[in-house]
């Protein structure tokens, strides 16, 4: 869980400097991590390497509320994208200082409820510091 803390931090440095497409990176990766801490604290199981959030949100037996399924749809279409230089070029010219503050937002969001699913951690995420 502290991994993910970290990372939703770095995606706040990331925002705060203009590198929007880590912004996306960091946030898939926070949420990807949550869900894995849900699925070990649930099923006492080593988490699957598996980087696909619905795979994931199934496996971990969560029941996600519906408006939250277009920020996991976002994250797991753009993600993979972020990690070849052709797909970074291509994010990179969409995102702007709004979508990407948007998606580390709705990231908050949802990391705050995966944290409320986690019997042994806070109820709330903690706002990075700039």
């Amino acid at each position: 869980m502290e991994d993910a803390e970290y990372d939703l931090q770095s995606a706040k440095v990331m925002l705060d400097s203009g590198r929007y497409f880590f912004v996306v990176f960091m946030c898939h990766l926070t949420i990807e991590k949550l869900l894995k801490s849900v699925i070990v604290e649930r099923q006492g199981l080593e988490p699957p390497r598996i980087h696909n959030l619905f795979g994931l949100i199934a496996r971990a037996g969560l029941t996600m509320p519906a408006e939250r399924r277009p920020l996991i749809n976002e994250l797991d279409n753009m993600s993979v994208v972020t990690r070849y230089p052709d797909g970074r070029r291509a994010i990179a010219s969409t995102l702007t200082t709004e979508s990407a503050t948007a998606l580390y937002e709705r990231t908050l969001e949802f990391a705050t409820w995966l944290k409320q699913e986690l019997t042994s951690s806070p109820a709330s995420c903690t706002t990075p510091k700039s």
